[in-house]
């Protein structure tokens, strides 16, 4: 078997990153499996990377969060994802921080888009016309979602909303938050 030279894994590393960002921690296992076991090369390269400011878990962070919180995950969820990438837990707060995301908001709209047809009989006749109640004549994204009255809806509707924003990854108190 031939030696790996530095070049060879500061080479695979630039192409992997060119992809997309990757925490320290999967760069380290993607270049173990692809260039075998030589962890204190791997190591040392992918530590001028990070030097360089190639590598940046706090910009993998970043980035996670934005691509997440546009597909409607919520803060729970996004965490445990970073925190399997080993991204550090300060790291993930600095970056939840700097985002500035509101959660509530965004755990209305997604329960809003997932379940506008349950969410149509909670609308506030004032809010909206009442001839208009109709689910498809509604204009999702017209709505004041705030004009939602959450209370109306039965127990058995809420458990399902709960279920999913659970699922999604918002926290009990974006789920609560909702009623």
């Amino acid at each position: 078997m031939t030696e790996i030279k530095p070049s060879d894994v500061r080479r695979a590393a630039m192409d992997l990153l060119a992809r997309r960002e990757h925490s320290r921690y999967e760069l380290i296992l993607k270049l173990t499996r692809r260039l075998g076991d030589n962890p204190e090369l791997i190591d040392q390269e992918v530590g001028k990377l990070t030097d360089e400011g190639l590598q940046s878990d706090r910009r993998l962070a970043e980035s996670f969060i934005r691509a997440r919180t546009n597909r409607g995950q919520g803060p729970v969820k996004i965490k445990m994802e970073l925190r399997a990438k080993q991204v550090g837990d300060e790291l993930i707060s600095i970056a939840f921080e700097e985002c500035g995301i509101d959660f509530a908001a965004l755990a209305r709209s997604v329960a809003f888009k997932k379940f506008g047809d349950e969410l149509g009989k909670a609308l506030d006749t004032k809010a909206v016309d009442t001839e208009a109640l109709d689910i498809e004549a509604v204009d999702i994204e017209a709505v004041d979602i705030e004009a939602v009255d959450m209370k109306v809806l039965d127990m058995k509707v809420r458990a399902r909303i709960s279920r999913f924003m659970q699922q999604r990854g918002f926290s009990y108190d974006h789920i609560s938050g909702l009623y």
